[in-house]
């Protein structure tokens, strides 16, 4: 992650919560009483080993998260609700990197932690300032002390859309949706700082890990950041058409439409792949910055693939195909990289670099996660049985020559190694075991796997793409969003000798109005739509 360049950083605080903060933030004494009310679904794998595995992986690593990386106790000296990027001794343990705390604010919402998801969502909105422009935008990190703005357009875009897939799934009489709407529909929202940025530019500048690169300074229109500030629009467009400013959400709209046209227009190369960055005053990429060694190969670049699911459904809706295919592309142009392919076709390895760790390290985020989420999310479940198996066992048994302190084998960590790795460069922990980024995006391949789509009350859709060495994927007390809030189901699917079964069960008295599940078929995918549903069985047959 952000220990990739730098030297493990500890740093010594005392936390404070007396700051000053804007009249429209929330004060620091928050009570944590209402997060023992959570409900969080659970999602099974089995068929296989590594099934199980992961399993186990997700179930620890996320435990252990709440637990340490969480704050649910301001004895620790943190504000509820702050997440610590790593734990100690590791560096970075004391901050809270803001597209980490967007993202697990997603996974915290879409499991069913919304009281935990709350408490994040006020801590950020405690902690963030006014840039010198008089809008809420968000620093790289944030100190728990040291309320401040900043130019990190991955974090805030992240932030903005965690805390509309909040909004939208909490209950309408639940005090933090009305903080969340308040904070995301004023006047200095980061959402209408998006605008005012596009009235002056074609693109949306940033800094940060996913600006300019890791270590690198300076603005930038960066790929990803764009791309996330396009869904970021959306699904504030979305908030305010369900709450009734149909002005402000075609605003909106208007502001990601003109977004994705100069995402076209400056960000794709000839041959039809993302460019990692573009220089604000030339609108040209700078060899010297795509072409660090940071950055050749960074595996980040799949994150307009994998992103598109966080707000526009597990399923490529027409409109997207354009976008979609450039990020096909980029994709593909990653795996065919001589020594990716050699490592990816050998081990299930996707190297997150072209050159740097000598081309034979990743992580479970930018690396393999994301890439695993592009083949989930392009159906590419072979590749992906492949990633995941390494993802799984590299997890519970890295390389012997590899030093890796953590309490327990299932823990996902932040720096994972070729088996070819040992000898030729330093094994490392960098920001080592649960490194909340690594984690996070672990969860969300979960959720991929299973296949809720929820990102529209309108129809649910469940699309589940097990690995082939798999059986089955179950979930139990699963939290679904529909047009008449969130219903809880018990879900299966399963395959045996080239048979497919679905079922989904729902609490008494519940019901997903329009719901829509893809099955596998004979002639490839079936769909299967069902109103007012509340227990479906489904099955399917192919050859084997």
């Amino acid at each position: 992650m952000r220990t990739w360049l730098f030297t493990t950083i500890c740093l010594h605080l005392v936390f404070t919560c007396g700051t000053t903060i804007a009249d429209n933030q929330e004060t620091c004494n928050i009570s944590s009483a209402h997060i023992a009310d959570d409900s969080p679904g659970s999602i099974r794998f089995w068929g296989s080993e590594t099934a199980a595995l992961y399993t186990k992986e997700i179930d620890e690593s996320y435990k252990e998260v709440l637990r340490i990386n969480y704050v649910s106790d301001t004895s620790t000296g943190f504000p509820l609700g702050f997440l610590r990027a790593s734990q100690p001794p590791f560096g970075w343990n004391d901050t809270f990197w803001t597209r980490d705390g967007g993202t697990f604010m997603r996974e915290l919402t879409m499991w069913g932690y919304l009281e935990h998801a709350c408490l994040t969502a006020k801590c950020l909105i405690n902690l963030v300032q006014l840039n010198d422009e008089g809008f809420y935008a968000f620093p790289e990190y944030l100190k728990a002390n040291e309320p401040r703005a900043g130019t990190e357009m991955d974090g805030t875009t992240s932030i903005i859309i965690g805390m509309v897939l909040l909004w939208e799934r909490l209950p309408q009489d639940h005090p933090c949706k009305e903080t969340l709407y308040n904070f995301l529909h004023q006047q200095a929202s980061p959402v209408r700082y998006i605008l005012k940025q596009l009235d002056n530019a074609p693109l949306i500048e940033g800094s940060g890990e996913f600006g300019g690169g890791c270590g690198i300074p300076g603005l930038h229109y960066n790929v990803v950041q764009n791309n996330l500030a396009v869904l970021a629009l959306l699904a504030a467009a979305n908030m305010e058409s369900a709450a009734g400013d149909a002005d402000m959400a075609k605003l909106y709209r208007q502001g990601a439409e003109k977004l994705s046209k100069n995402m076209e227009k400056y960000l794709v190369n000839e041959d039809g792949t993302w460019i990692w960055c573009i220089d604000p005053k030339t609108l040209k990429p700078d060899p010297a910055i795509v072409d660090h060694i940071i950055n050749k190969g960074f595996g980040g670049i799949n994150g307009p693939g994998c992103m598109y699911t966080d707000v526009l459904g597990f399923y490529a809706k027409p409109s997207a195909l354009v976008t979609i295919e450039h990020s096909r592309k980029t994709f593909e142009k990653l795996y065919n990289k001589p020594l990716r392919k050699q490592q990816f076709d050998k081990y299930g390895i996707w190297t997150q670099f072209d050159e740097y760790g000598a081309g034979l390290v990743t992580s479970p985020s930018y690396g393999q996660c994301y890439a695993l989420q592009a083949m989930l999310f392009f159906d590419k479940l072979d590749m992906a049985d492949k990633a995941i198996e390494f993802l799984a066992n590299a997890t519970y048994n890295p390389p012997k020559e590899y030093k890796l302190d953590r309490s327990s084998n299932y823990y996902f960590y932040e720096r994972m190694y070729s088996p070819d790795a040992a000898g030729k460069i330093s094994l490392e922990q960098g920001c080592g075991a649960l490194n909340l980024i690594n984690v996070t995006e672990s969860l969300k391949i979960a959720r991929l796997i299973l296949g809720v789509d929820d990102t529209s009350p309108e129809e649910v859709m469940i699309i589940p793409r097990i690995p082939p060495s798999w059986k089955g994927v179950e979930a139990t007390n699963w939290p679904i969003r529909t047009n008449t809030g969130i219903v809880r189901a018990d879900i299966h699917f399963a395959r045996e000798d080239g048979n497919y079964k679905f079922t989904l069960k729902l609490k008494p008295g519940q019901i997903i109005p329009k719901l829509t599940i893809r099955m596998p078929s004979a002639s490839g995918n079936s769909w299967h739509k069902k109103n007012n549903a509340s227990d479906v069985n489904i099955s399917s047959t192919i050859s084997n």
